[in-house]
Formats: C-alpha cells, structure tokens, sequence
C-alpha cells in the first residue's frame, strides 16, 4: 500500500506542474497548429536501421527481413506487453505461455524460440512494458552482427527510451476491463550539444484477470542521463526497474479432455487459490554506453549492461505432477514453487567507418568484440502436504502456512562465459548493388565443462532495380552455446544454424509505406525442445526444418489511411531424430499460418483529429507434439477510436469484440494424464474487453 501511495503522490506532482505551466493562449494555439502539422507528417514504420543492430544504411538495402515497430503504432494499438505487439510481424507468434511473468521470453519467430535483446545486448527478460519501448524490431532469420548467440529463426530487440532531439512531457491515465487502472509518465529534457540531458519514464498498473483469484500488480521506473561532452563525444547511463506481483497464483496452464474443455467455465482457475503466498518477476539492469566520433567517417562505441531477473512463482499441481486434472471430479491439489536468480553481463567494443576502394566502391564497416556472462540458478519444489479438492463442490481458501511447509530441493546452475570477435562489410557497388560479407567466431566456455566454438560467416546481396525497390538473398550461420543437460545427464551440444532467404522490398507513397515479400528455408541442429516423458526437462533431437514464405505491409497509404498488414505460411518439422517415426512431425506452438491486420482510418477536425481502427488476428493449424493434432483455428476481431487534439488526446480500444473463446496457446499429448485419452494443455485467450487510454503533453 505505501508503493501505491508513494507512485500516486509522484503522479499527481506530475499532473500539478502541468498545470502551473500553462502558457497564454496565443503560444497554446501555436502548439496545436505545430503539432497537427507533425501528426500529418508522423509515420509508423523506420527508414533506417537503428543504432542499437549496429548496422548502416535503410532497410531496404539490407538483405534480411527487419520488421520495426514503433511506440506510435504499439500505443493506437492499445499495445502495453509485448504479446500485444507482435502481431505486426509476420512469422511471430507467442509461445506456451504458462505463466504471468513470461514476457516476451515465449515469443517465436519462423518455429523457433526468439531469445531477446534490449539496445542490442542480451537480456533474458521476464517482464516487458510499453512504458520503457522506443520501438521493436523483429529480425528474421539469424542475427551475427548483433550479437555472438543467435537463433537462425529470428531474436526480438527493444530499443529503450532516450533523450530525444525535442522536449518531451506527457501523462497518461488509462483503465479497462477486469479493474484494470494504469498511470505512466514519460518526461525528458532535448539532448544538448554540450551538458546533460535526461528522460524518465515511470508507471504503475493493477488489475484482475478473468480467471478466478488472479490480481496483478506492476511497477515501471526508467531514468536515463547523457552528458554530451562535445557534438562528437557523449556517455549515457541508463537504469530499468520493471517489477510485477501477483496474488491467488501465478499459473495459466489449464488441462482436460474435449469433454471436460467444452463443459468448463473461463474464468475457472483450478491452479490458483487465495491461500497462495503471493508471486512476483522483476527484471533490473543498468547500461552504460560510450559514443566517440573519431573523425567524420568512423566511430567508436561501447556499451555494457548488467541485468539481473530474479522470481518467485507459485502455484497448483495435482498431486500426479501434472497441471489439475480429475478422476471423477476430484483431486489432490499440491502447491508448487519455483524459484530462480538470473545474471547475464553482456559488453560490446565495435568501430565502424566509412571508405572508399576506388571510384565506384564503398565500404561500410563494422569490427568488434563481445563478452557475454550469463549465470542462471533454478529450483523447483513441491509442497510437503496436497489438499483434497472436488469441482462440484469447490471450496477455496486453503491455509498459507500449510502450503508453505515443502519438501527440500537443490538448486539447479547453469553458468556460460562466451565472447567473440567479427567484421561485417556491407559494399556498396555503383547505385546497385549492396553486397553484405563478413563473419564471427565465437568461443564459449563453461566452468568445468567442454570448450564451444564456431566460426558463422554471413553472405548477403541486395540488387536495387529501383531506389525504393530491391532484390536480396542472404546465407547466414548461427552459433548457440547450450546449457544444462537431458534427463540422462548428457550435456547439451551447442546449436548451429543454417538460413537461405530470397526477398522483395519497396517503399511506395514516398516511403510512407513499405512492404517485404520474404521466402527462407532455415535447417537448425542440435535443437533443445520440451521432454514430454520428464517433465521440467529438455531433450536435443538431431534437426529440424523450416520453410516458410512470409509478406509484411505497413505504413501509410495516404495521410489518412494507415496500415499494419501481415501474412506468414511456416512448415517447421523434424527432419532428423532418432526415432524415426518422428521425422515430418511438425514443431509445437507456431501456428502453420498467420494472418494479421491493423486499419486505421484519420479524419481531421478543425485542429484534432479523429481516429478509427479496426483489426483482424488469425492463427490456422497451431502445431503440437503430437503429430496430425492441433490446436483450434481462430480468427479475433479488434477495433478503437481516438481523438487526438494536440495537447490532450483520448483513445479506446477493445479486443475480441465478438468473444470468440480460444487457446492462446498449448499442446496436445495423448496418455499423458488418462491412458490413451488425448489431453489439450491450454492457455485461454482473453475474453472481450477494452482499455481507455487520455493524456496531456505540453
């Protein structure tokens, strides 16, 4: 209560000094007028790559499928996680996702786990919050140039909020479905030539789910500070604080027959109960980066950052290890704790420059080195006692101190120290032709443990027919140390990763909208997926596959009408194992095709503007581990409007406006919890509901 006293007190400081800065009128009519001239002019997509994947250059000359999107789009979306934002890449879709303080660390891109990276270096997030995103970008297939451990699926970068060339000031309110009420400030200083800037970004959000039991609580602090010594040199020093709490459990996995799916209640939340001691997922890091212009074509940066994860989460089992299931509508439900501590220490050292070889050839070049750190420690245990409990008759309110009395368990640590070194040139040949070459090696180590290394080259060509329409293929390698080990105690081999792309790309409308058409086939080895027969471990099977043609549209088509368009065909599968009767199993949890839009429609009134929205999400066939079973189709509908006058702006959105119940995500097994009876483990998607959103800038 004192944390939710102590942010309300900072908010309503914030809200007064909008006030004590009123301007006169004739400054106040001046702003509106300026700011609709820039609304006319605001565009939802990136021409150029950001600083954070280090690379030069528009994207449209790079030979890879980036999809960037940024917090204007996320925030008409009503966009607040990031399970809200991507549905704005194709090939992208969250995975199972049994918990609340799973963030983005579930998000799949072309059949495989995405890990994530924030300003371009390694975080393994356990919670994400609009409230500290600049944009997001989604990179398909692998990403050597970013970092030294990639998937060749695609990785996920956050770009976090910065000093900006412009003052920025605004407060925003919003609340919703289920008592949900948030408050957020975003206030900072324009970068100076010389002296200190700043930005701070800040919220608190609360709300019940629509499952029984489920309150959350969440808590965002983001100060950043950039001292400019010159317009050459700066330093900037950046601190995250993103802290979630729940109480009645943590848990979302649900299970059950087909008869017992089509009898059940949403809301019923079997692995949840108010006599649970509360849960909570915290995510701090601090980052410091160095810029240095060496002269006007090269510069210097380094960047490190230092991210701890710690989390606490509990909640109901039965009593056979399994999420709550019934023989004869009863069980014995037992209390679960899982309980980890994360580290990673991520630095990077890189120059890059510009010349020339020659009259018709320049290079754009990168070289660097990384150091990575990454220490994880885990422990899972069961209660001492379970507790009898009959769905006919439920009766909740089971005694915490009872559920806290478990049974001993040890930590399980996973530790790795990599580092790498690499050089990418991207040759710029006449008007033409981009030609993208270099490679990086890796070396890992782990303490006590086997040595893993690789060298992953990288090939990449872009043909530019026109100056906003391109041609490209890429050949890219990824290298994956692997932690832990499978239930017989083998280690885990390193994975490594193979990816083939052919692409189109334009910009239309004067680059006001771009779109990619994307073809790939990725052949990934030594990949680590669940172990149905062991619970809480991972198995590595020998290869799989996936091939998929993906289409994105987004931007604006005039200045009214704007549009975020996506299409995405994947056929991951199996393709070495061995049991041989796995091979052309489809992989688990990415829908063999996705569909996604977002339409919106602007109309100016007098000095504001009126903005109407409508949105679409389809997921067709999504896969699980058995093979031929998959999870139910769906097709969601959004829609919102928002008036936006300058100064103050209101907006509303609503999702899954024909309540259309479905799975968000899950799996199939069969015999796993009754003898050859087919069991879906199942997350249920959010009901119908909707988020009001009304703010002030000055």
């Amino acid at each position: 209560m004192k944390k939710e006293v102590r942010f309300l007190l900072l908010f309503l400081i914030m809200a007064s000094s909008v006030c004590a800065q009123q301007q006169p009128d004739s400054i106040r009519r001046m702003r509106l007028r300026e700011v609709e001239v820039q609304e006319k002019k605001k565009r939802l997509r990136a021409d150029s790559i950001p600083a954070g994947l280090r690379l030069e250059g528009s994207l449209i000359e790079t030979p890879q499928n980036i999809v960037s999107v940024s917090s204007a789009l996320v925030a008409e979306q009503g966009g607040l996680v990031m399970k809200d934002i991507v549905r704005n890449a194709s090939g992208v879709h969250m995975g199972y996702n049994t918990n609340l303080f799973d963030g983005s660390a579930t998000i799949f891109i072309r059949g495989f786990p995405a890990p994530t990276y924030v300003n371009g270096l390694l975080q393994r997030t356990t919670i994400d919050d609009a409230a500290i995103i600049e944009q997001v970008e989604f990179i398909k297939g692998p990403a050597g140039f970013l970092a030294s451990a990639g998937e060749p699926g695609g990785t996920v970068n956050i770009t976090t909020k910065v000093p900006l060339q412009r003052r920025v000031r605004s407060v925003e309110i919003a609340g919703g479905s289920f008592g949900m009420w948030r408050a957020s400030v975003d206030l900072g200083s324009m970068i100076k030539t010389k002296g200190f800037s700043w930005r701070m970004n800040a919220a608190y959000q609360q709300e019940r789910s629509f499952l029984d039991f489920l309150q959350t609580k969440k808590y965002v602090l983001a100060p950043v500070v950039q001292y400019n010594f010159s317009p050459r040199t700066s330093v900037l020093l950046e601190y995250n604080l993103l802290r979630a709490s729940s109480a009645g459990g943590s848990g979302l996995n649900k299970v059950g027959t087909d008869e017992e799916i089509r009898h059940a209640r949403i809301a019923d939340n079997f692995a949840g109960d108010p006599g649970l001691p509360g849960s909570y997922g915290e995510t701090q890091s601090v980052r410091f980066l160095f810029n240095h212009a060496l002269s006007k074509s090269w510069k210097l940066v380094a960047q490190g950052r230092y991210t701890s994860t710690p989390a606490e989460t509990w909640y109901l089992f039965s009593a056979n290890q399994s999420p709550v299931n019934f023989i004869n509508d009863t069980t014995r439900r037992l209390p679960v704790r899982n309980h980890s501590t994360g580290q990673v220490v991520a630095s990077q050292l890189y120059v890059k420059g510009v010349f020339n070889t020659g009259t018709a050839i320049r290079h754009y070049l990168m070289t660097g080195v990384d150091f990575n750190y990454a220490r994880d420690v885990y422990n899972y245990t069961t209660g001492q006692y379970s507790f009898y409990f009959d769905r006919r008759q439920p009766v909740y309110g089971l005694h915490t101190d009872s559920v806290r009395m478990l049974k001993a368990a040890a930590d399980q640590v996973d530790e790795n120290n990599w580092a790498s070194a690499y050089a990418y040139d991207m040759i710029h040949v006449g008007e033409a032709w981009r030609i993208n070459i270099g490679g990086r090696y890796t070396r890992n180590t782990r303490p006590g443990k086997e040595l893993q290394q690789a060298f992953s080259p990288r090939l990449g060509i872009t043909w530019l027919l026109r100056s906003n329409l391109s041609v490209y293929a890429l050949y890219d390698q990824s290298f994956i140390p692997q932690t832990g080990s499978d239930f017989d105690k083998n280690l885990f081999k390193p994975l490594l990763g193979n990816d083939f792309e052919l692409g189109v790309k334009g910009d239309w409308f004067n680059k006001r909208l771009s779109t990619t058409v994307t073809g790939y086939r990725i052949i990934k080895n030594n990949m680590l997926v669940a172990d149905p027969e062991h619970r809480r471990f991972r198995k590595q099977i020998g290869q799989v596959k996936s091939t998929g043609v993906e289409v994105d549209v987004m931007g604006q088509i005039t200045d009214r009408f704007t549009v975020s368009a996506n299409y995405s065909y994947t056929d991951a599968v199996i393709s070495k194992d061995t049991k041989p009767a796995n091979v052309g199993t489809a992989l688990p949890f990415m829908p063999q095709q996705n569909i996604n839009t977002w339409l919106q429609y602007s109309i100016p009134v007098s000095t504001a503007r009126l903005r109407l929205s409508l949105g679409q999400r389809t997921a067709i066939r999504p896969g699980t581990y058995t093979p031929d079973l998959y999870l139910p189709d769906y097709t969601l509908f959004d829609a919102g409007a928002s008036w936006d006058a300058g100064k103050w702006y209101v907006r509303i959105v609503a999702e899954n406006i024909t309540n259309r119940r479905y799975f968000s995500s899950g799996d199939i097994l069969i015999g796993s919890v009754y003898p050859d009876v087919k069991t879906t483990y199942y997350i249920d998607g959010t009901p119908i509901n909707f988020k009001a959103f009304a703010g002030i800038r000055w």
